[in-house]
């Protein structure tokens, strides 16, 4: 494992006010990963409701309506076993008028609606519990004596999802922190009986959980140490992990760049060690990035392209640069040399948070590849006006 930390605090972009979360390696404090969250943005994932059923579309799923009339949509493959609070039809299925619970999954990005589901989860960085379920799950990154050491845990009437992290935790741990949880979603079953109409029955604020699962860190083996913050009432909420930072003379964020490397991030030039560059062109399509030799002098097209492959798939995760990915490399010699740079494209893939597929070059000469979209880039949530990021986890531990 390699010890994080993180910088959590408030961030102005253009006249906008921003949470930024950045993860530092401790041993050389190199930016790992960074998110910007929008303060006037609140984040409604996690958040439960009793909502009313506007319709079922066969196929599709459900739409619903929740207080001030907002809507929310459940897909027809979250949509099973749904918690009834009132219905107003005696048909075995789900019918206009019915009242249900349902929990937020996703926050409304653009015209789409609120994605929710009619189970209940509680996310930890440990492990996630829903109702109802059934069955104990484990993380693929999660050791096989580990997995047969935690077998034994159980929720009734839940399911849980083991996550990496637990790999440190004692069994004991573990069943007494899901029992805990799993109190905490039979409270929410509990007091969403009671209503006659759209209402709010949770709200989730729990902003240590929601730091420490905005980022895959124990899926990549990160451990996070501490999480450093200039406000003291975010402090407060982060318990053992908080670290207040006091210093009128040198601001948090300027203490680790962060104000820099954000300009950096929203360049498109990016200038390599021995002077060569690319440019990194996002659309609503795909991205586009060349590589140029620039000021390079002595190097070959294979040994710029080498070093810009490293460079490249660092931005495009720093940035979190996500759909069609089209790369100009450099023209190589001959085919094993291309062959070498998609190899170690494909190596660097491995270490994303995300998803990444490295396919080929085109007859164009062109390496194509994807990478999965978890949350916004850096440049949609810094731009006014398309900017619709909030807080959540990325699910991927």
């Amino acid at each position: 494992m390699t010890d994080v930390f993180l910088v959590y605090d408030s961030y102005e972009s253009d006249g906008r006010d921003y949470m930024v979360l950045a993860c530092f390696r401790e041993e050389d404090r190199k930016l790992l990963y960074i998110r910007y969250f929008d303060k006037s943005r609140h984040s409604k994932v996690g958040d439960v409701y009793v909502a009313r059923v506007e319709k079922k579309v066969p196929h599709v799923g459900v739409f619903l309506v929740i207080p001030d009339g907002a809507h929310v949509f459940v897909k027809e493959k979250n949509a099973d076993n749904p918690f009834y609070v009132k219905r107003l039809s005696q048909k075995k299925d789900l019918s206009e008028g019915d009242l249900v619970l349902v929990q937020i999954e996703k926050d409304a990005i653009k015209t789409k609606e609120m994605e929710a589901a009619f189970s209940v989860s509680v996310k930890t960085p440990y492990f996630i519990l829903t109702e109802p379920g059934s069955g104990v799950h484990f993380s693929k990154k999660l050791k096989e004596d580990k997995k047969a050491e935690l077998a034994g845990i159980c929720a009734e009437n839940a399911s849980i999802l083991v996550r990496t992290a637990a790999s440190t935790l004692t069994v004991s741990y573990l069943q007494e922190k899901i029992n805990s949880s799993l109190e905490k979603i039979n409270g929410i079953f509990s007091s969403g009986k009671n209503h006659t109409g759209p209402v709010l029955v949770y709200e989730n604020d729990d902003t240590l959980n929601a730091i420490l699962t905005a980022f895959p860190f124990a899926a990549n083996e990160l451990n996070v140490t501490q999480i450093k913050t200039s406000d003291p009432s975010i402090c407060d909420k982060l318990g053992e992990y908080g670290s207040l930072y006091k210093d009128d003379g040198l601001s948090l964020l300027d203490l680790y760049r962060i104000r820099t490397i954000t300009d950096e991030l929203r360049k498109k030039t990016v200038w390599l060690k021995f002077g060569s560059n690319i440019v990194i062109e996002q659309t609503e399509a795909l991205t586009v990035i060349d590589v140029n030799s620039a000021k390079a002098k002595k190097s070959t097209a294979y040994e710029v392209n080498d070093e810009a492959a490293y460079t490249i798939m660092e931005q495009i995760r720093l940035r979190n640069i996500s759909g069609i990915i089209v790369i100009d490399f450099m023209k190589m010699k001959n085919e094993e040399e291309r062959e070498q740079i998609i190899k170690k494209m494909k190596q660097l893939g491995k270490r994303d948070f995300a998803r990444v597929s490295v396919e080929d070059f085109t007859k164009l000469g062109l390496l194509e590849m994807t990478r999965e979209k978890l949350f916004p880039s850096v440049n949609q949530t810094l731009t006014a006006g398309i900017n619709y990021d909030t807080i959540s986890s990325v699910d991927a531990q």
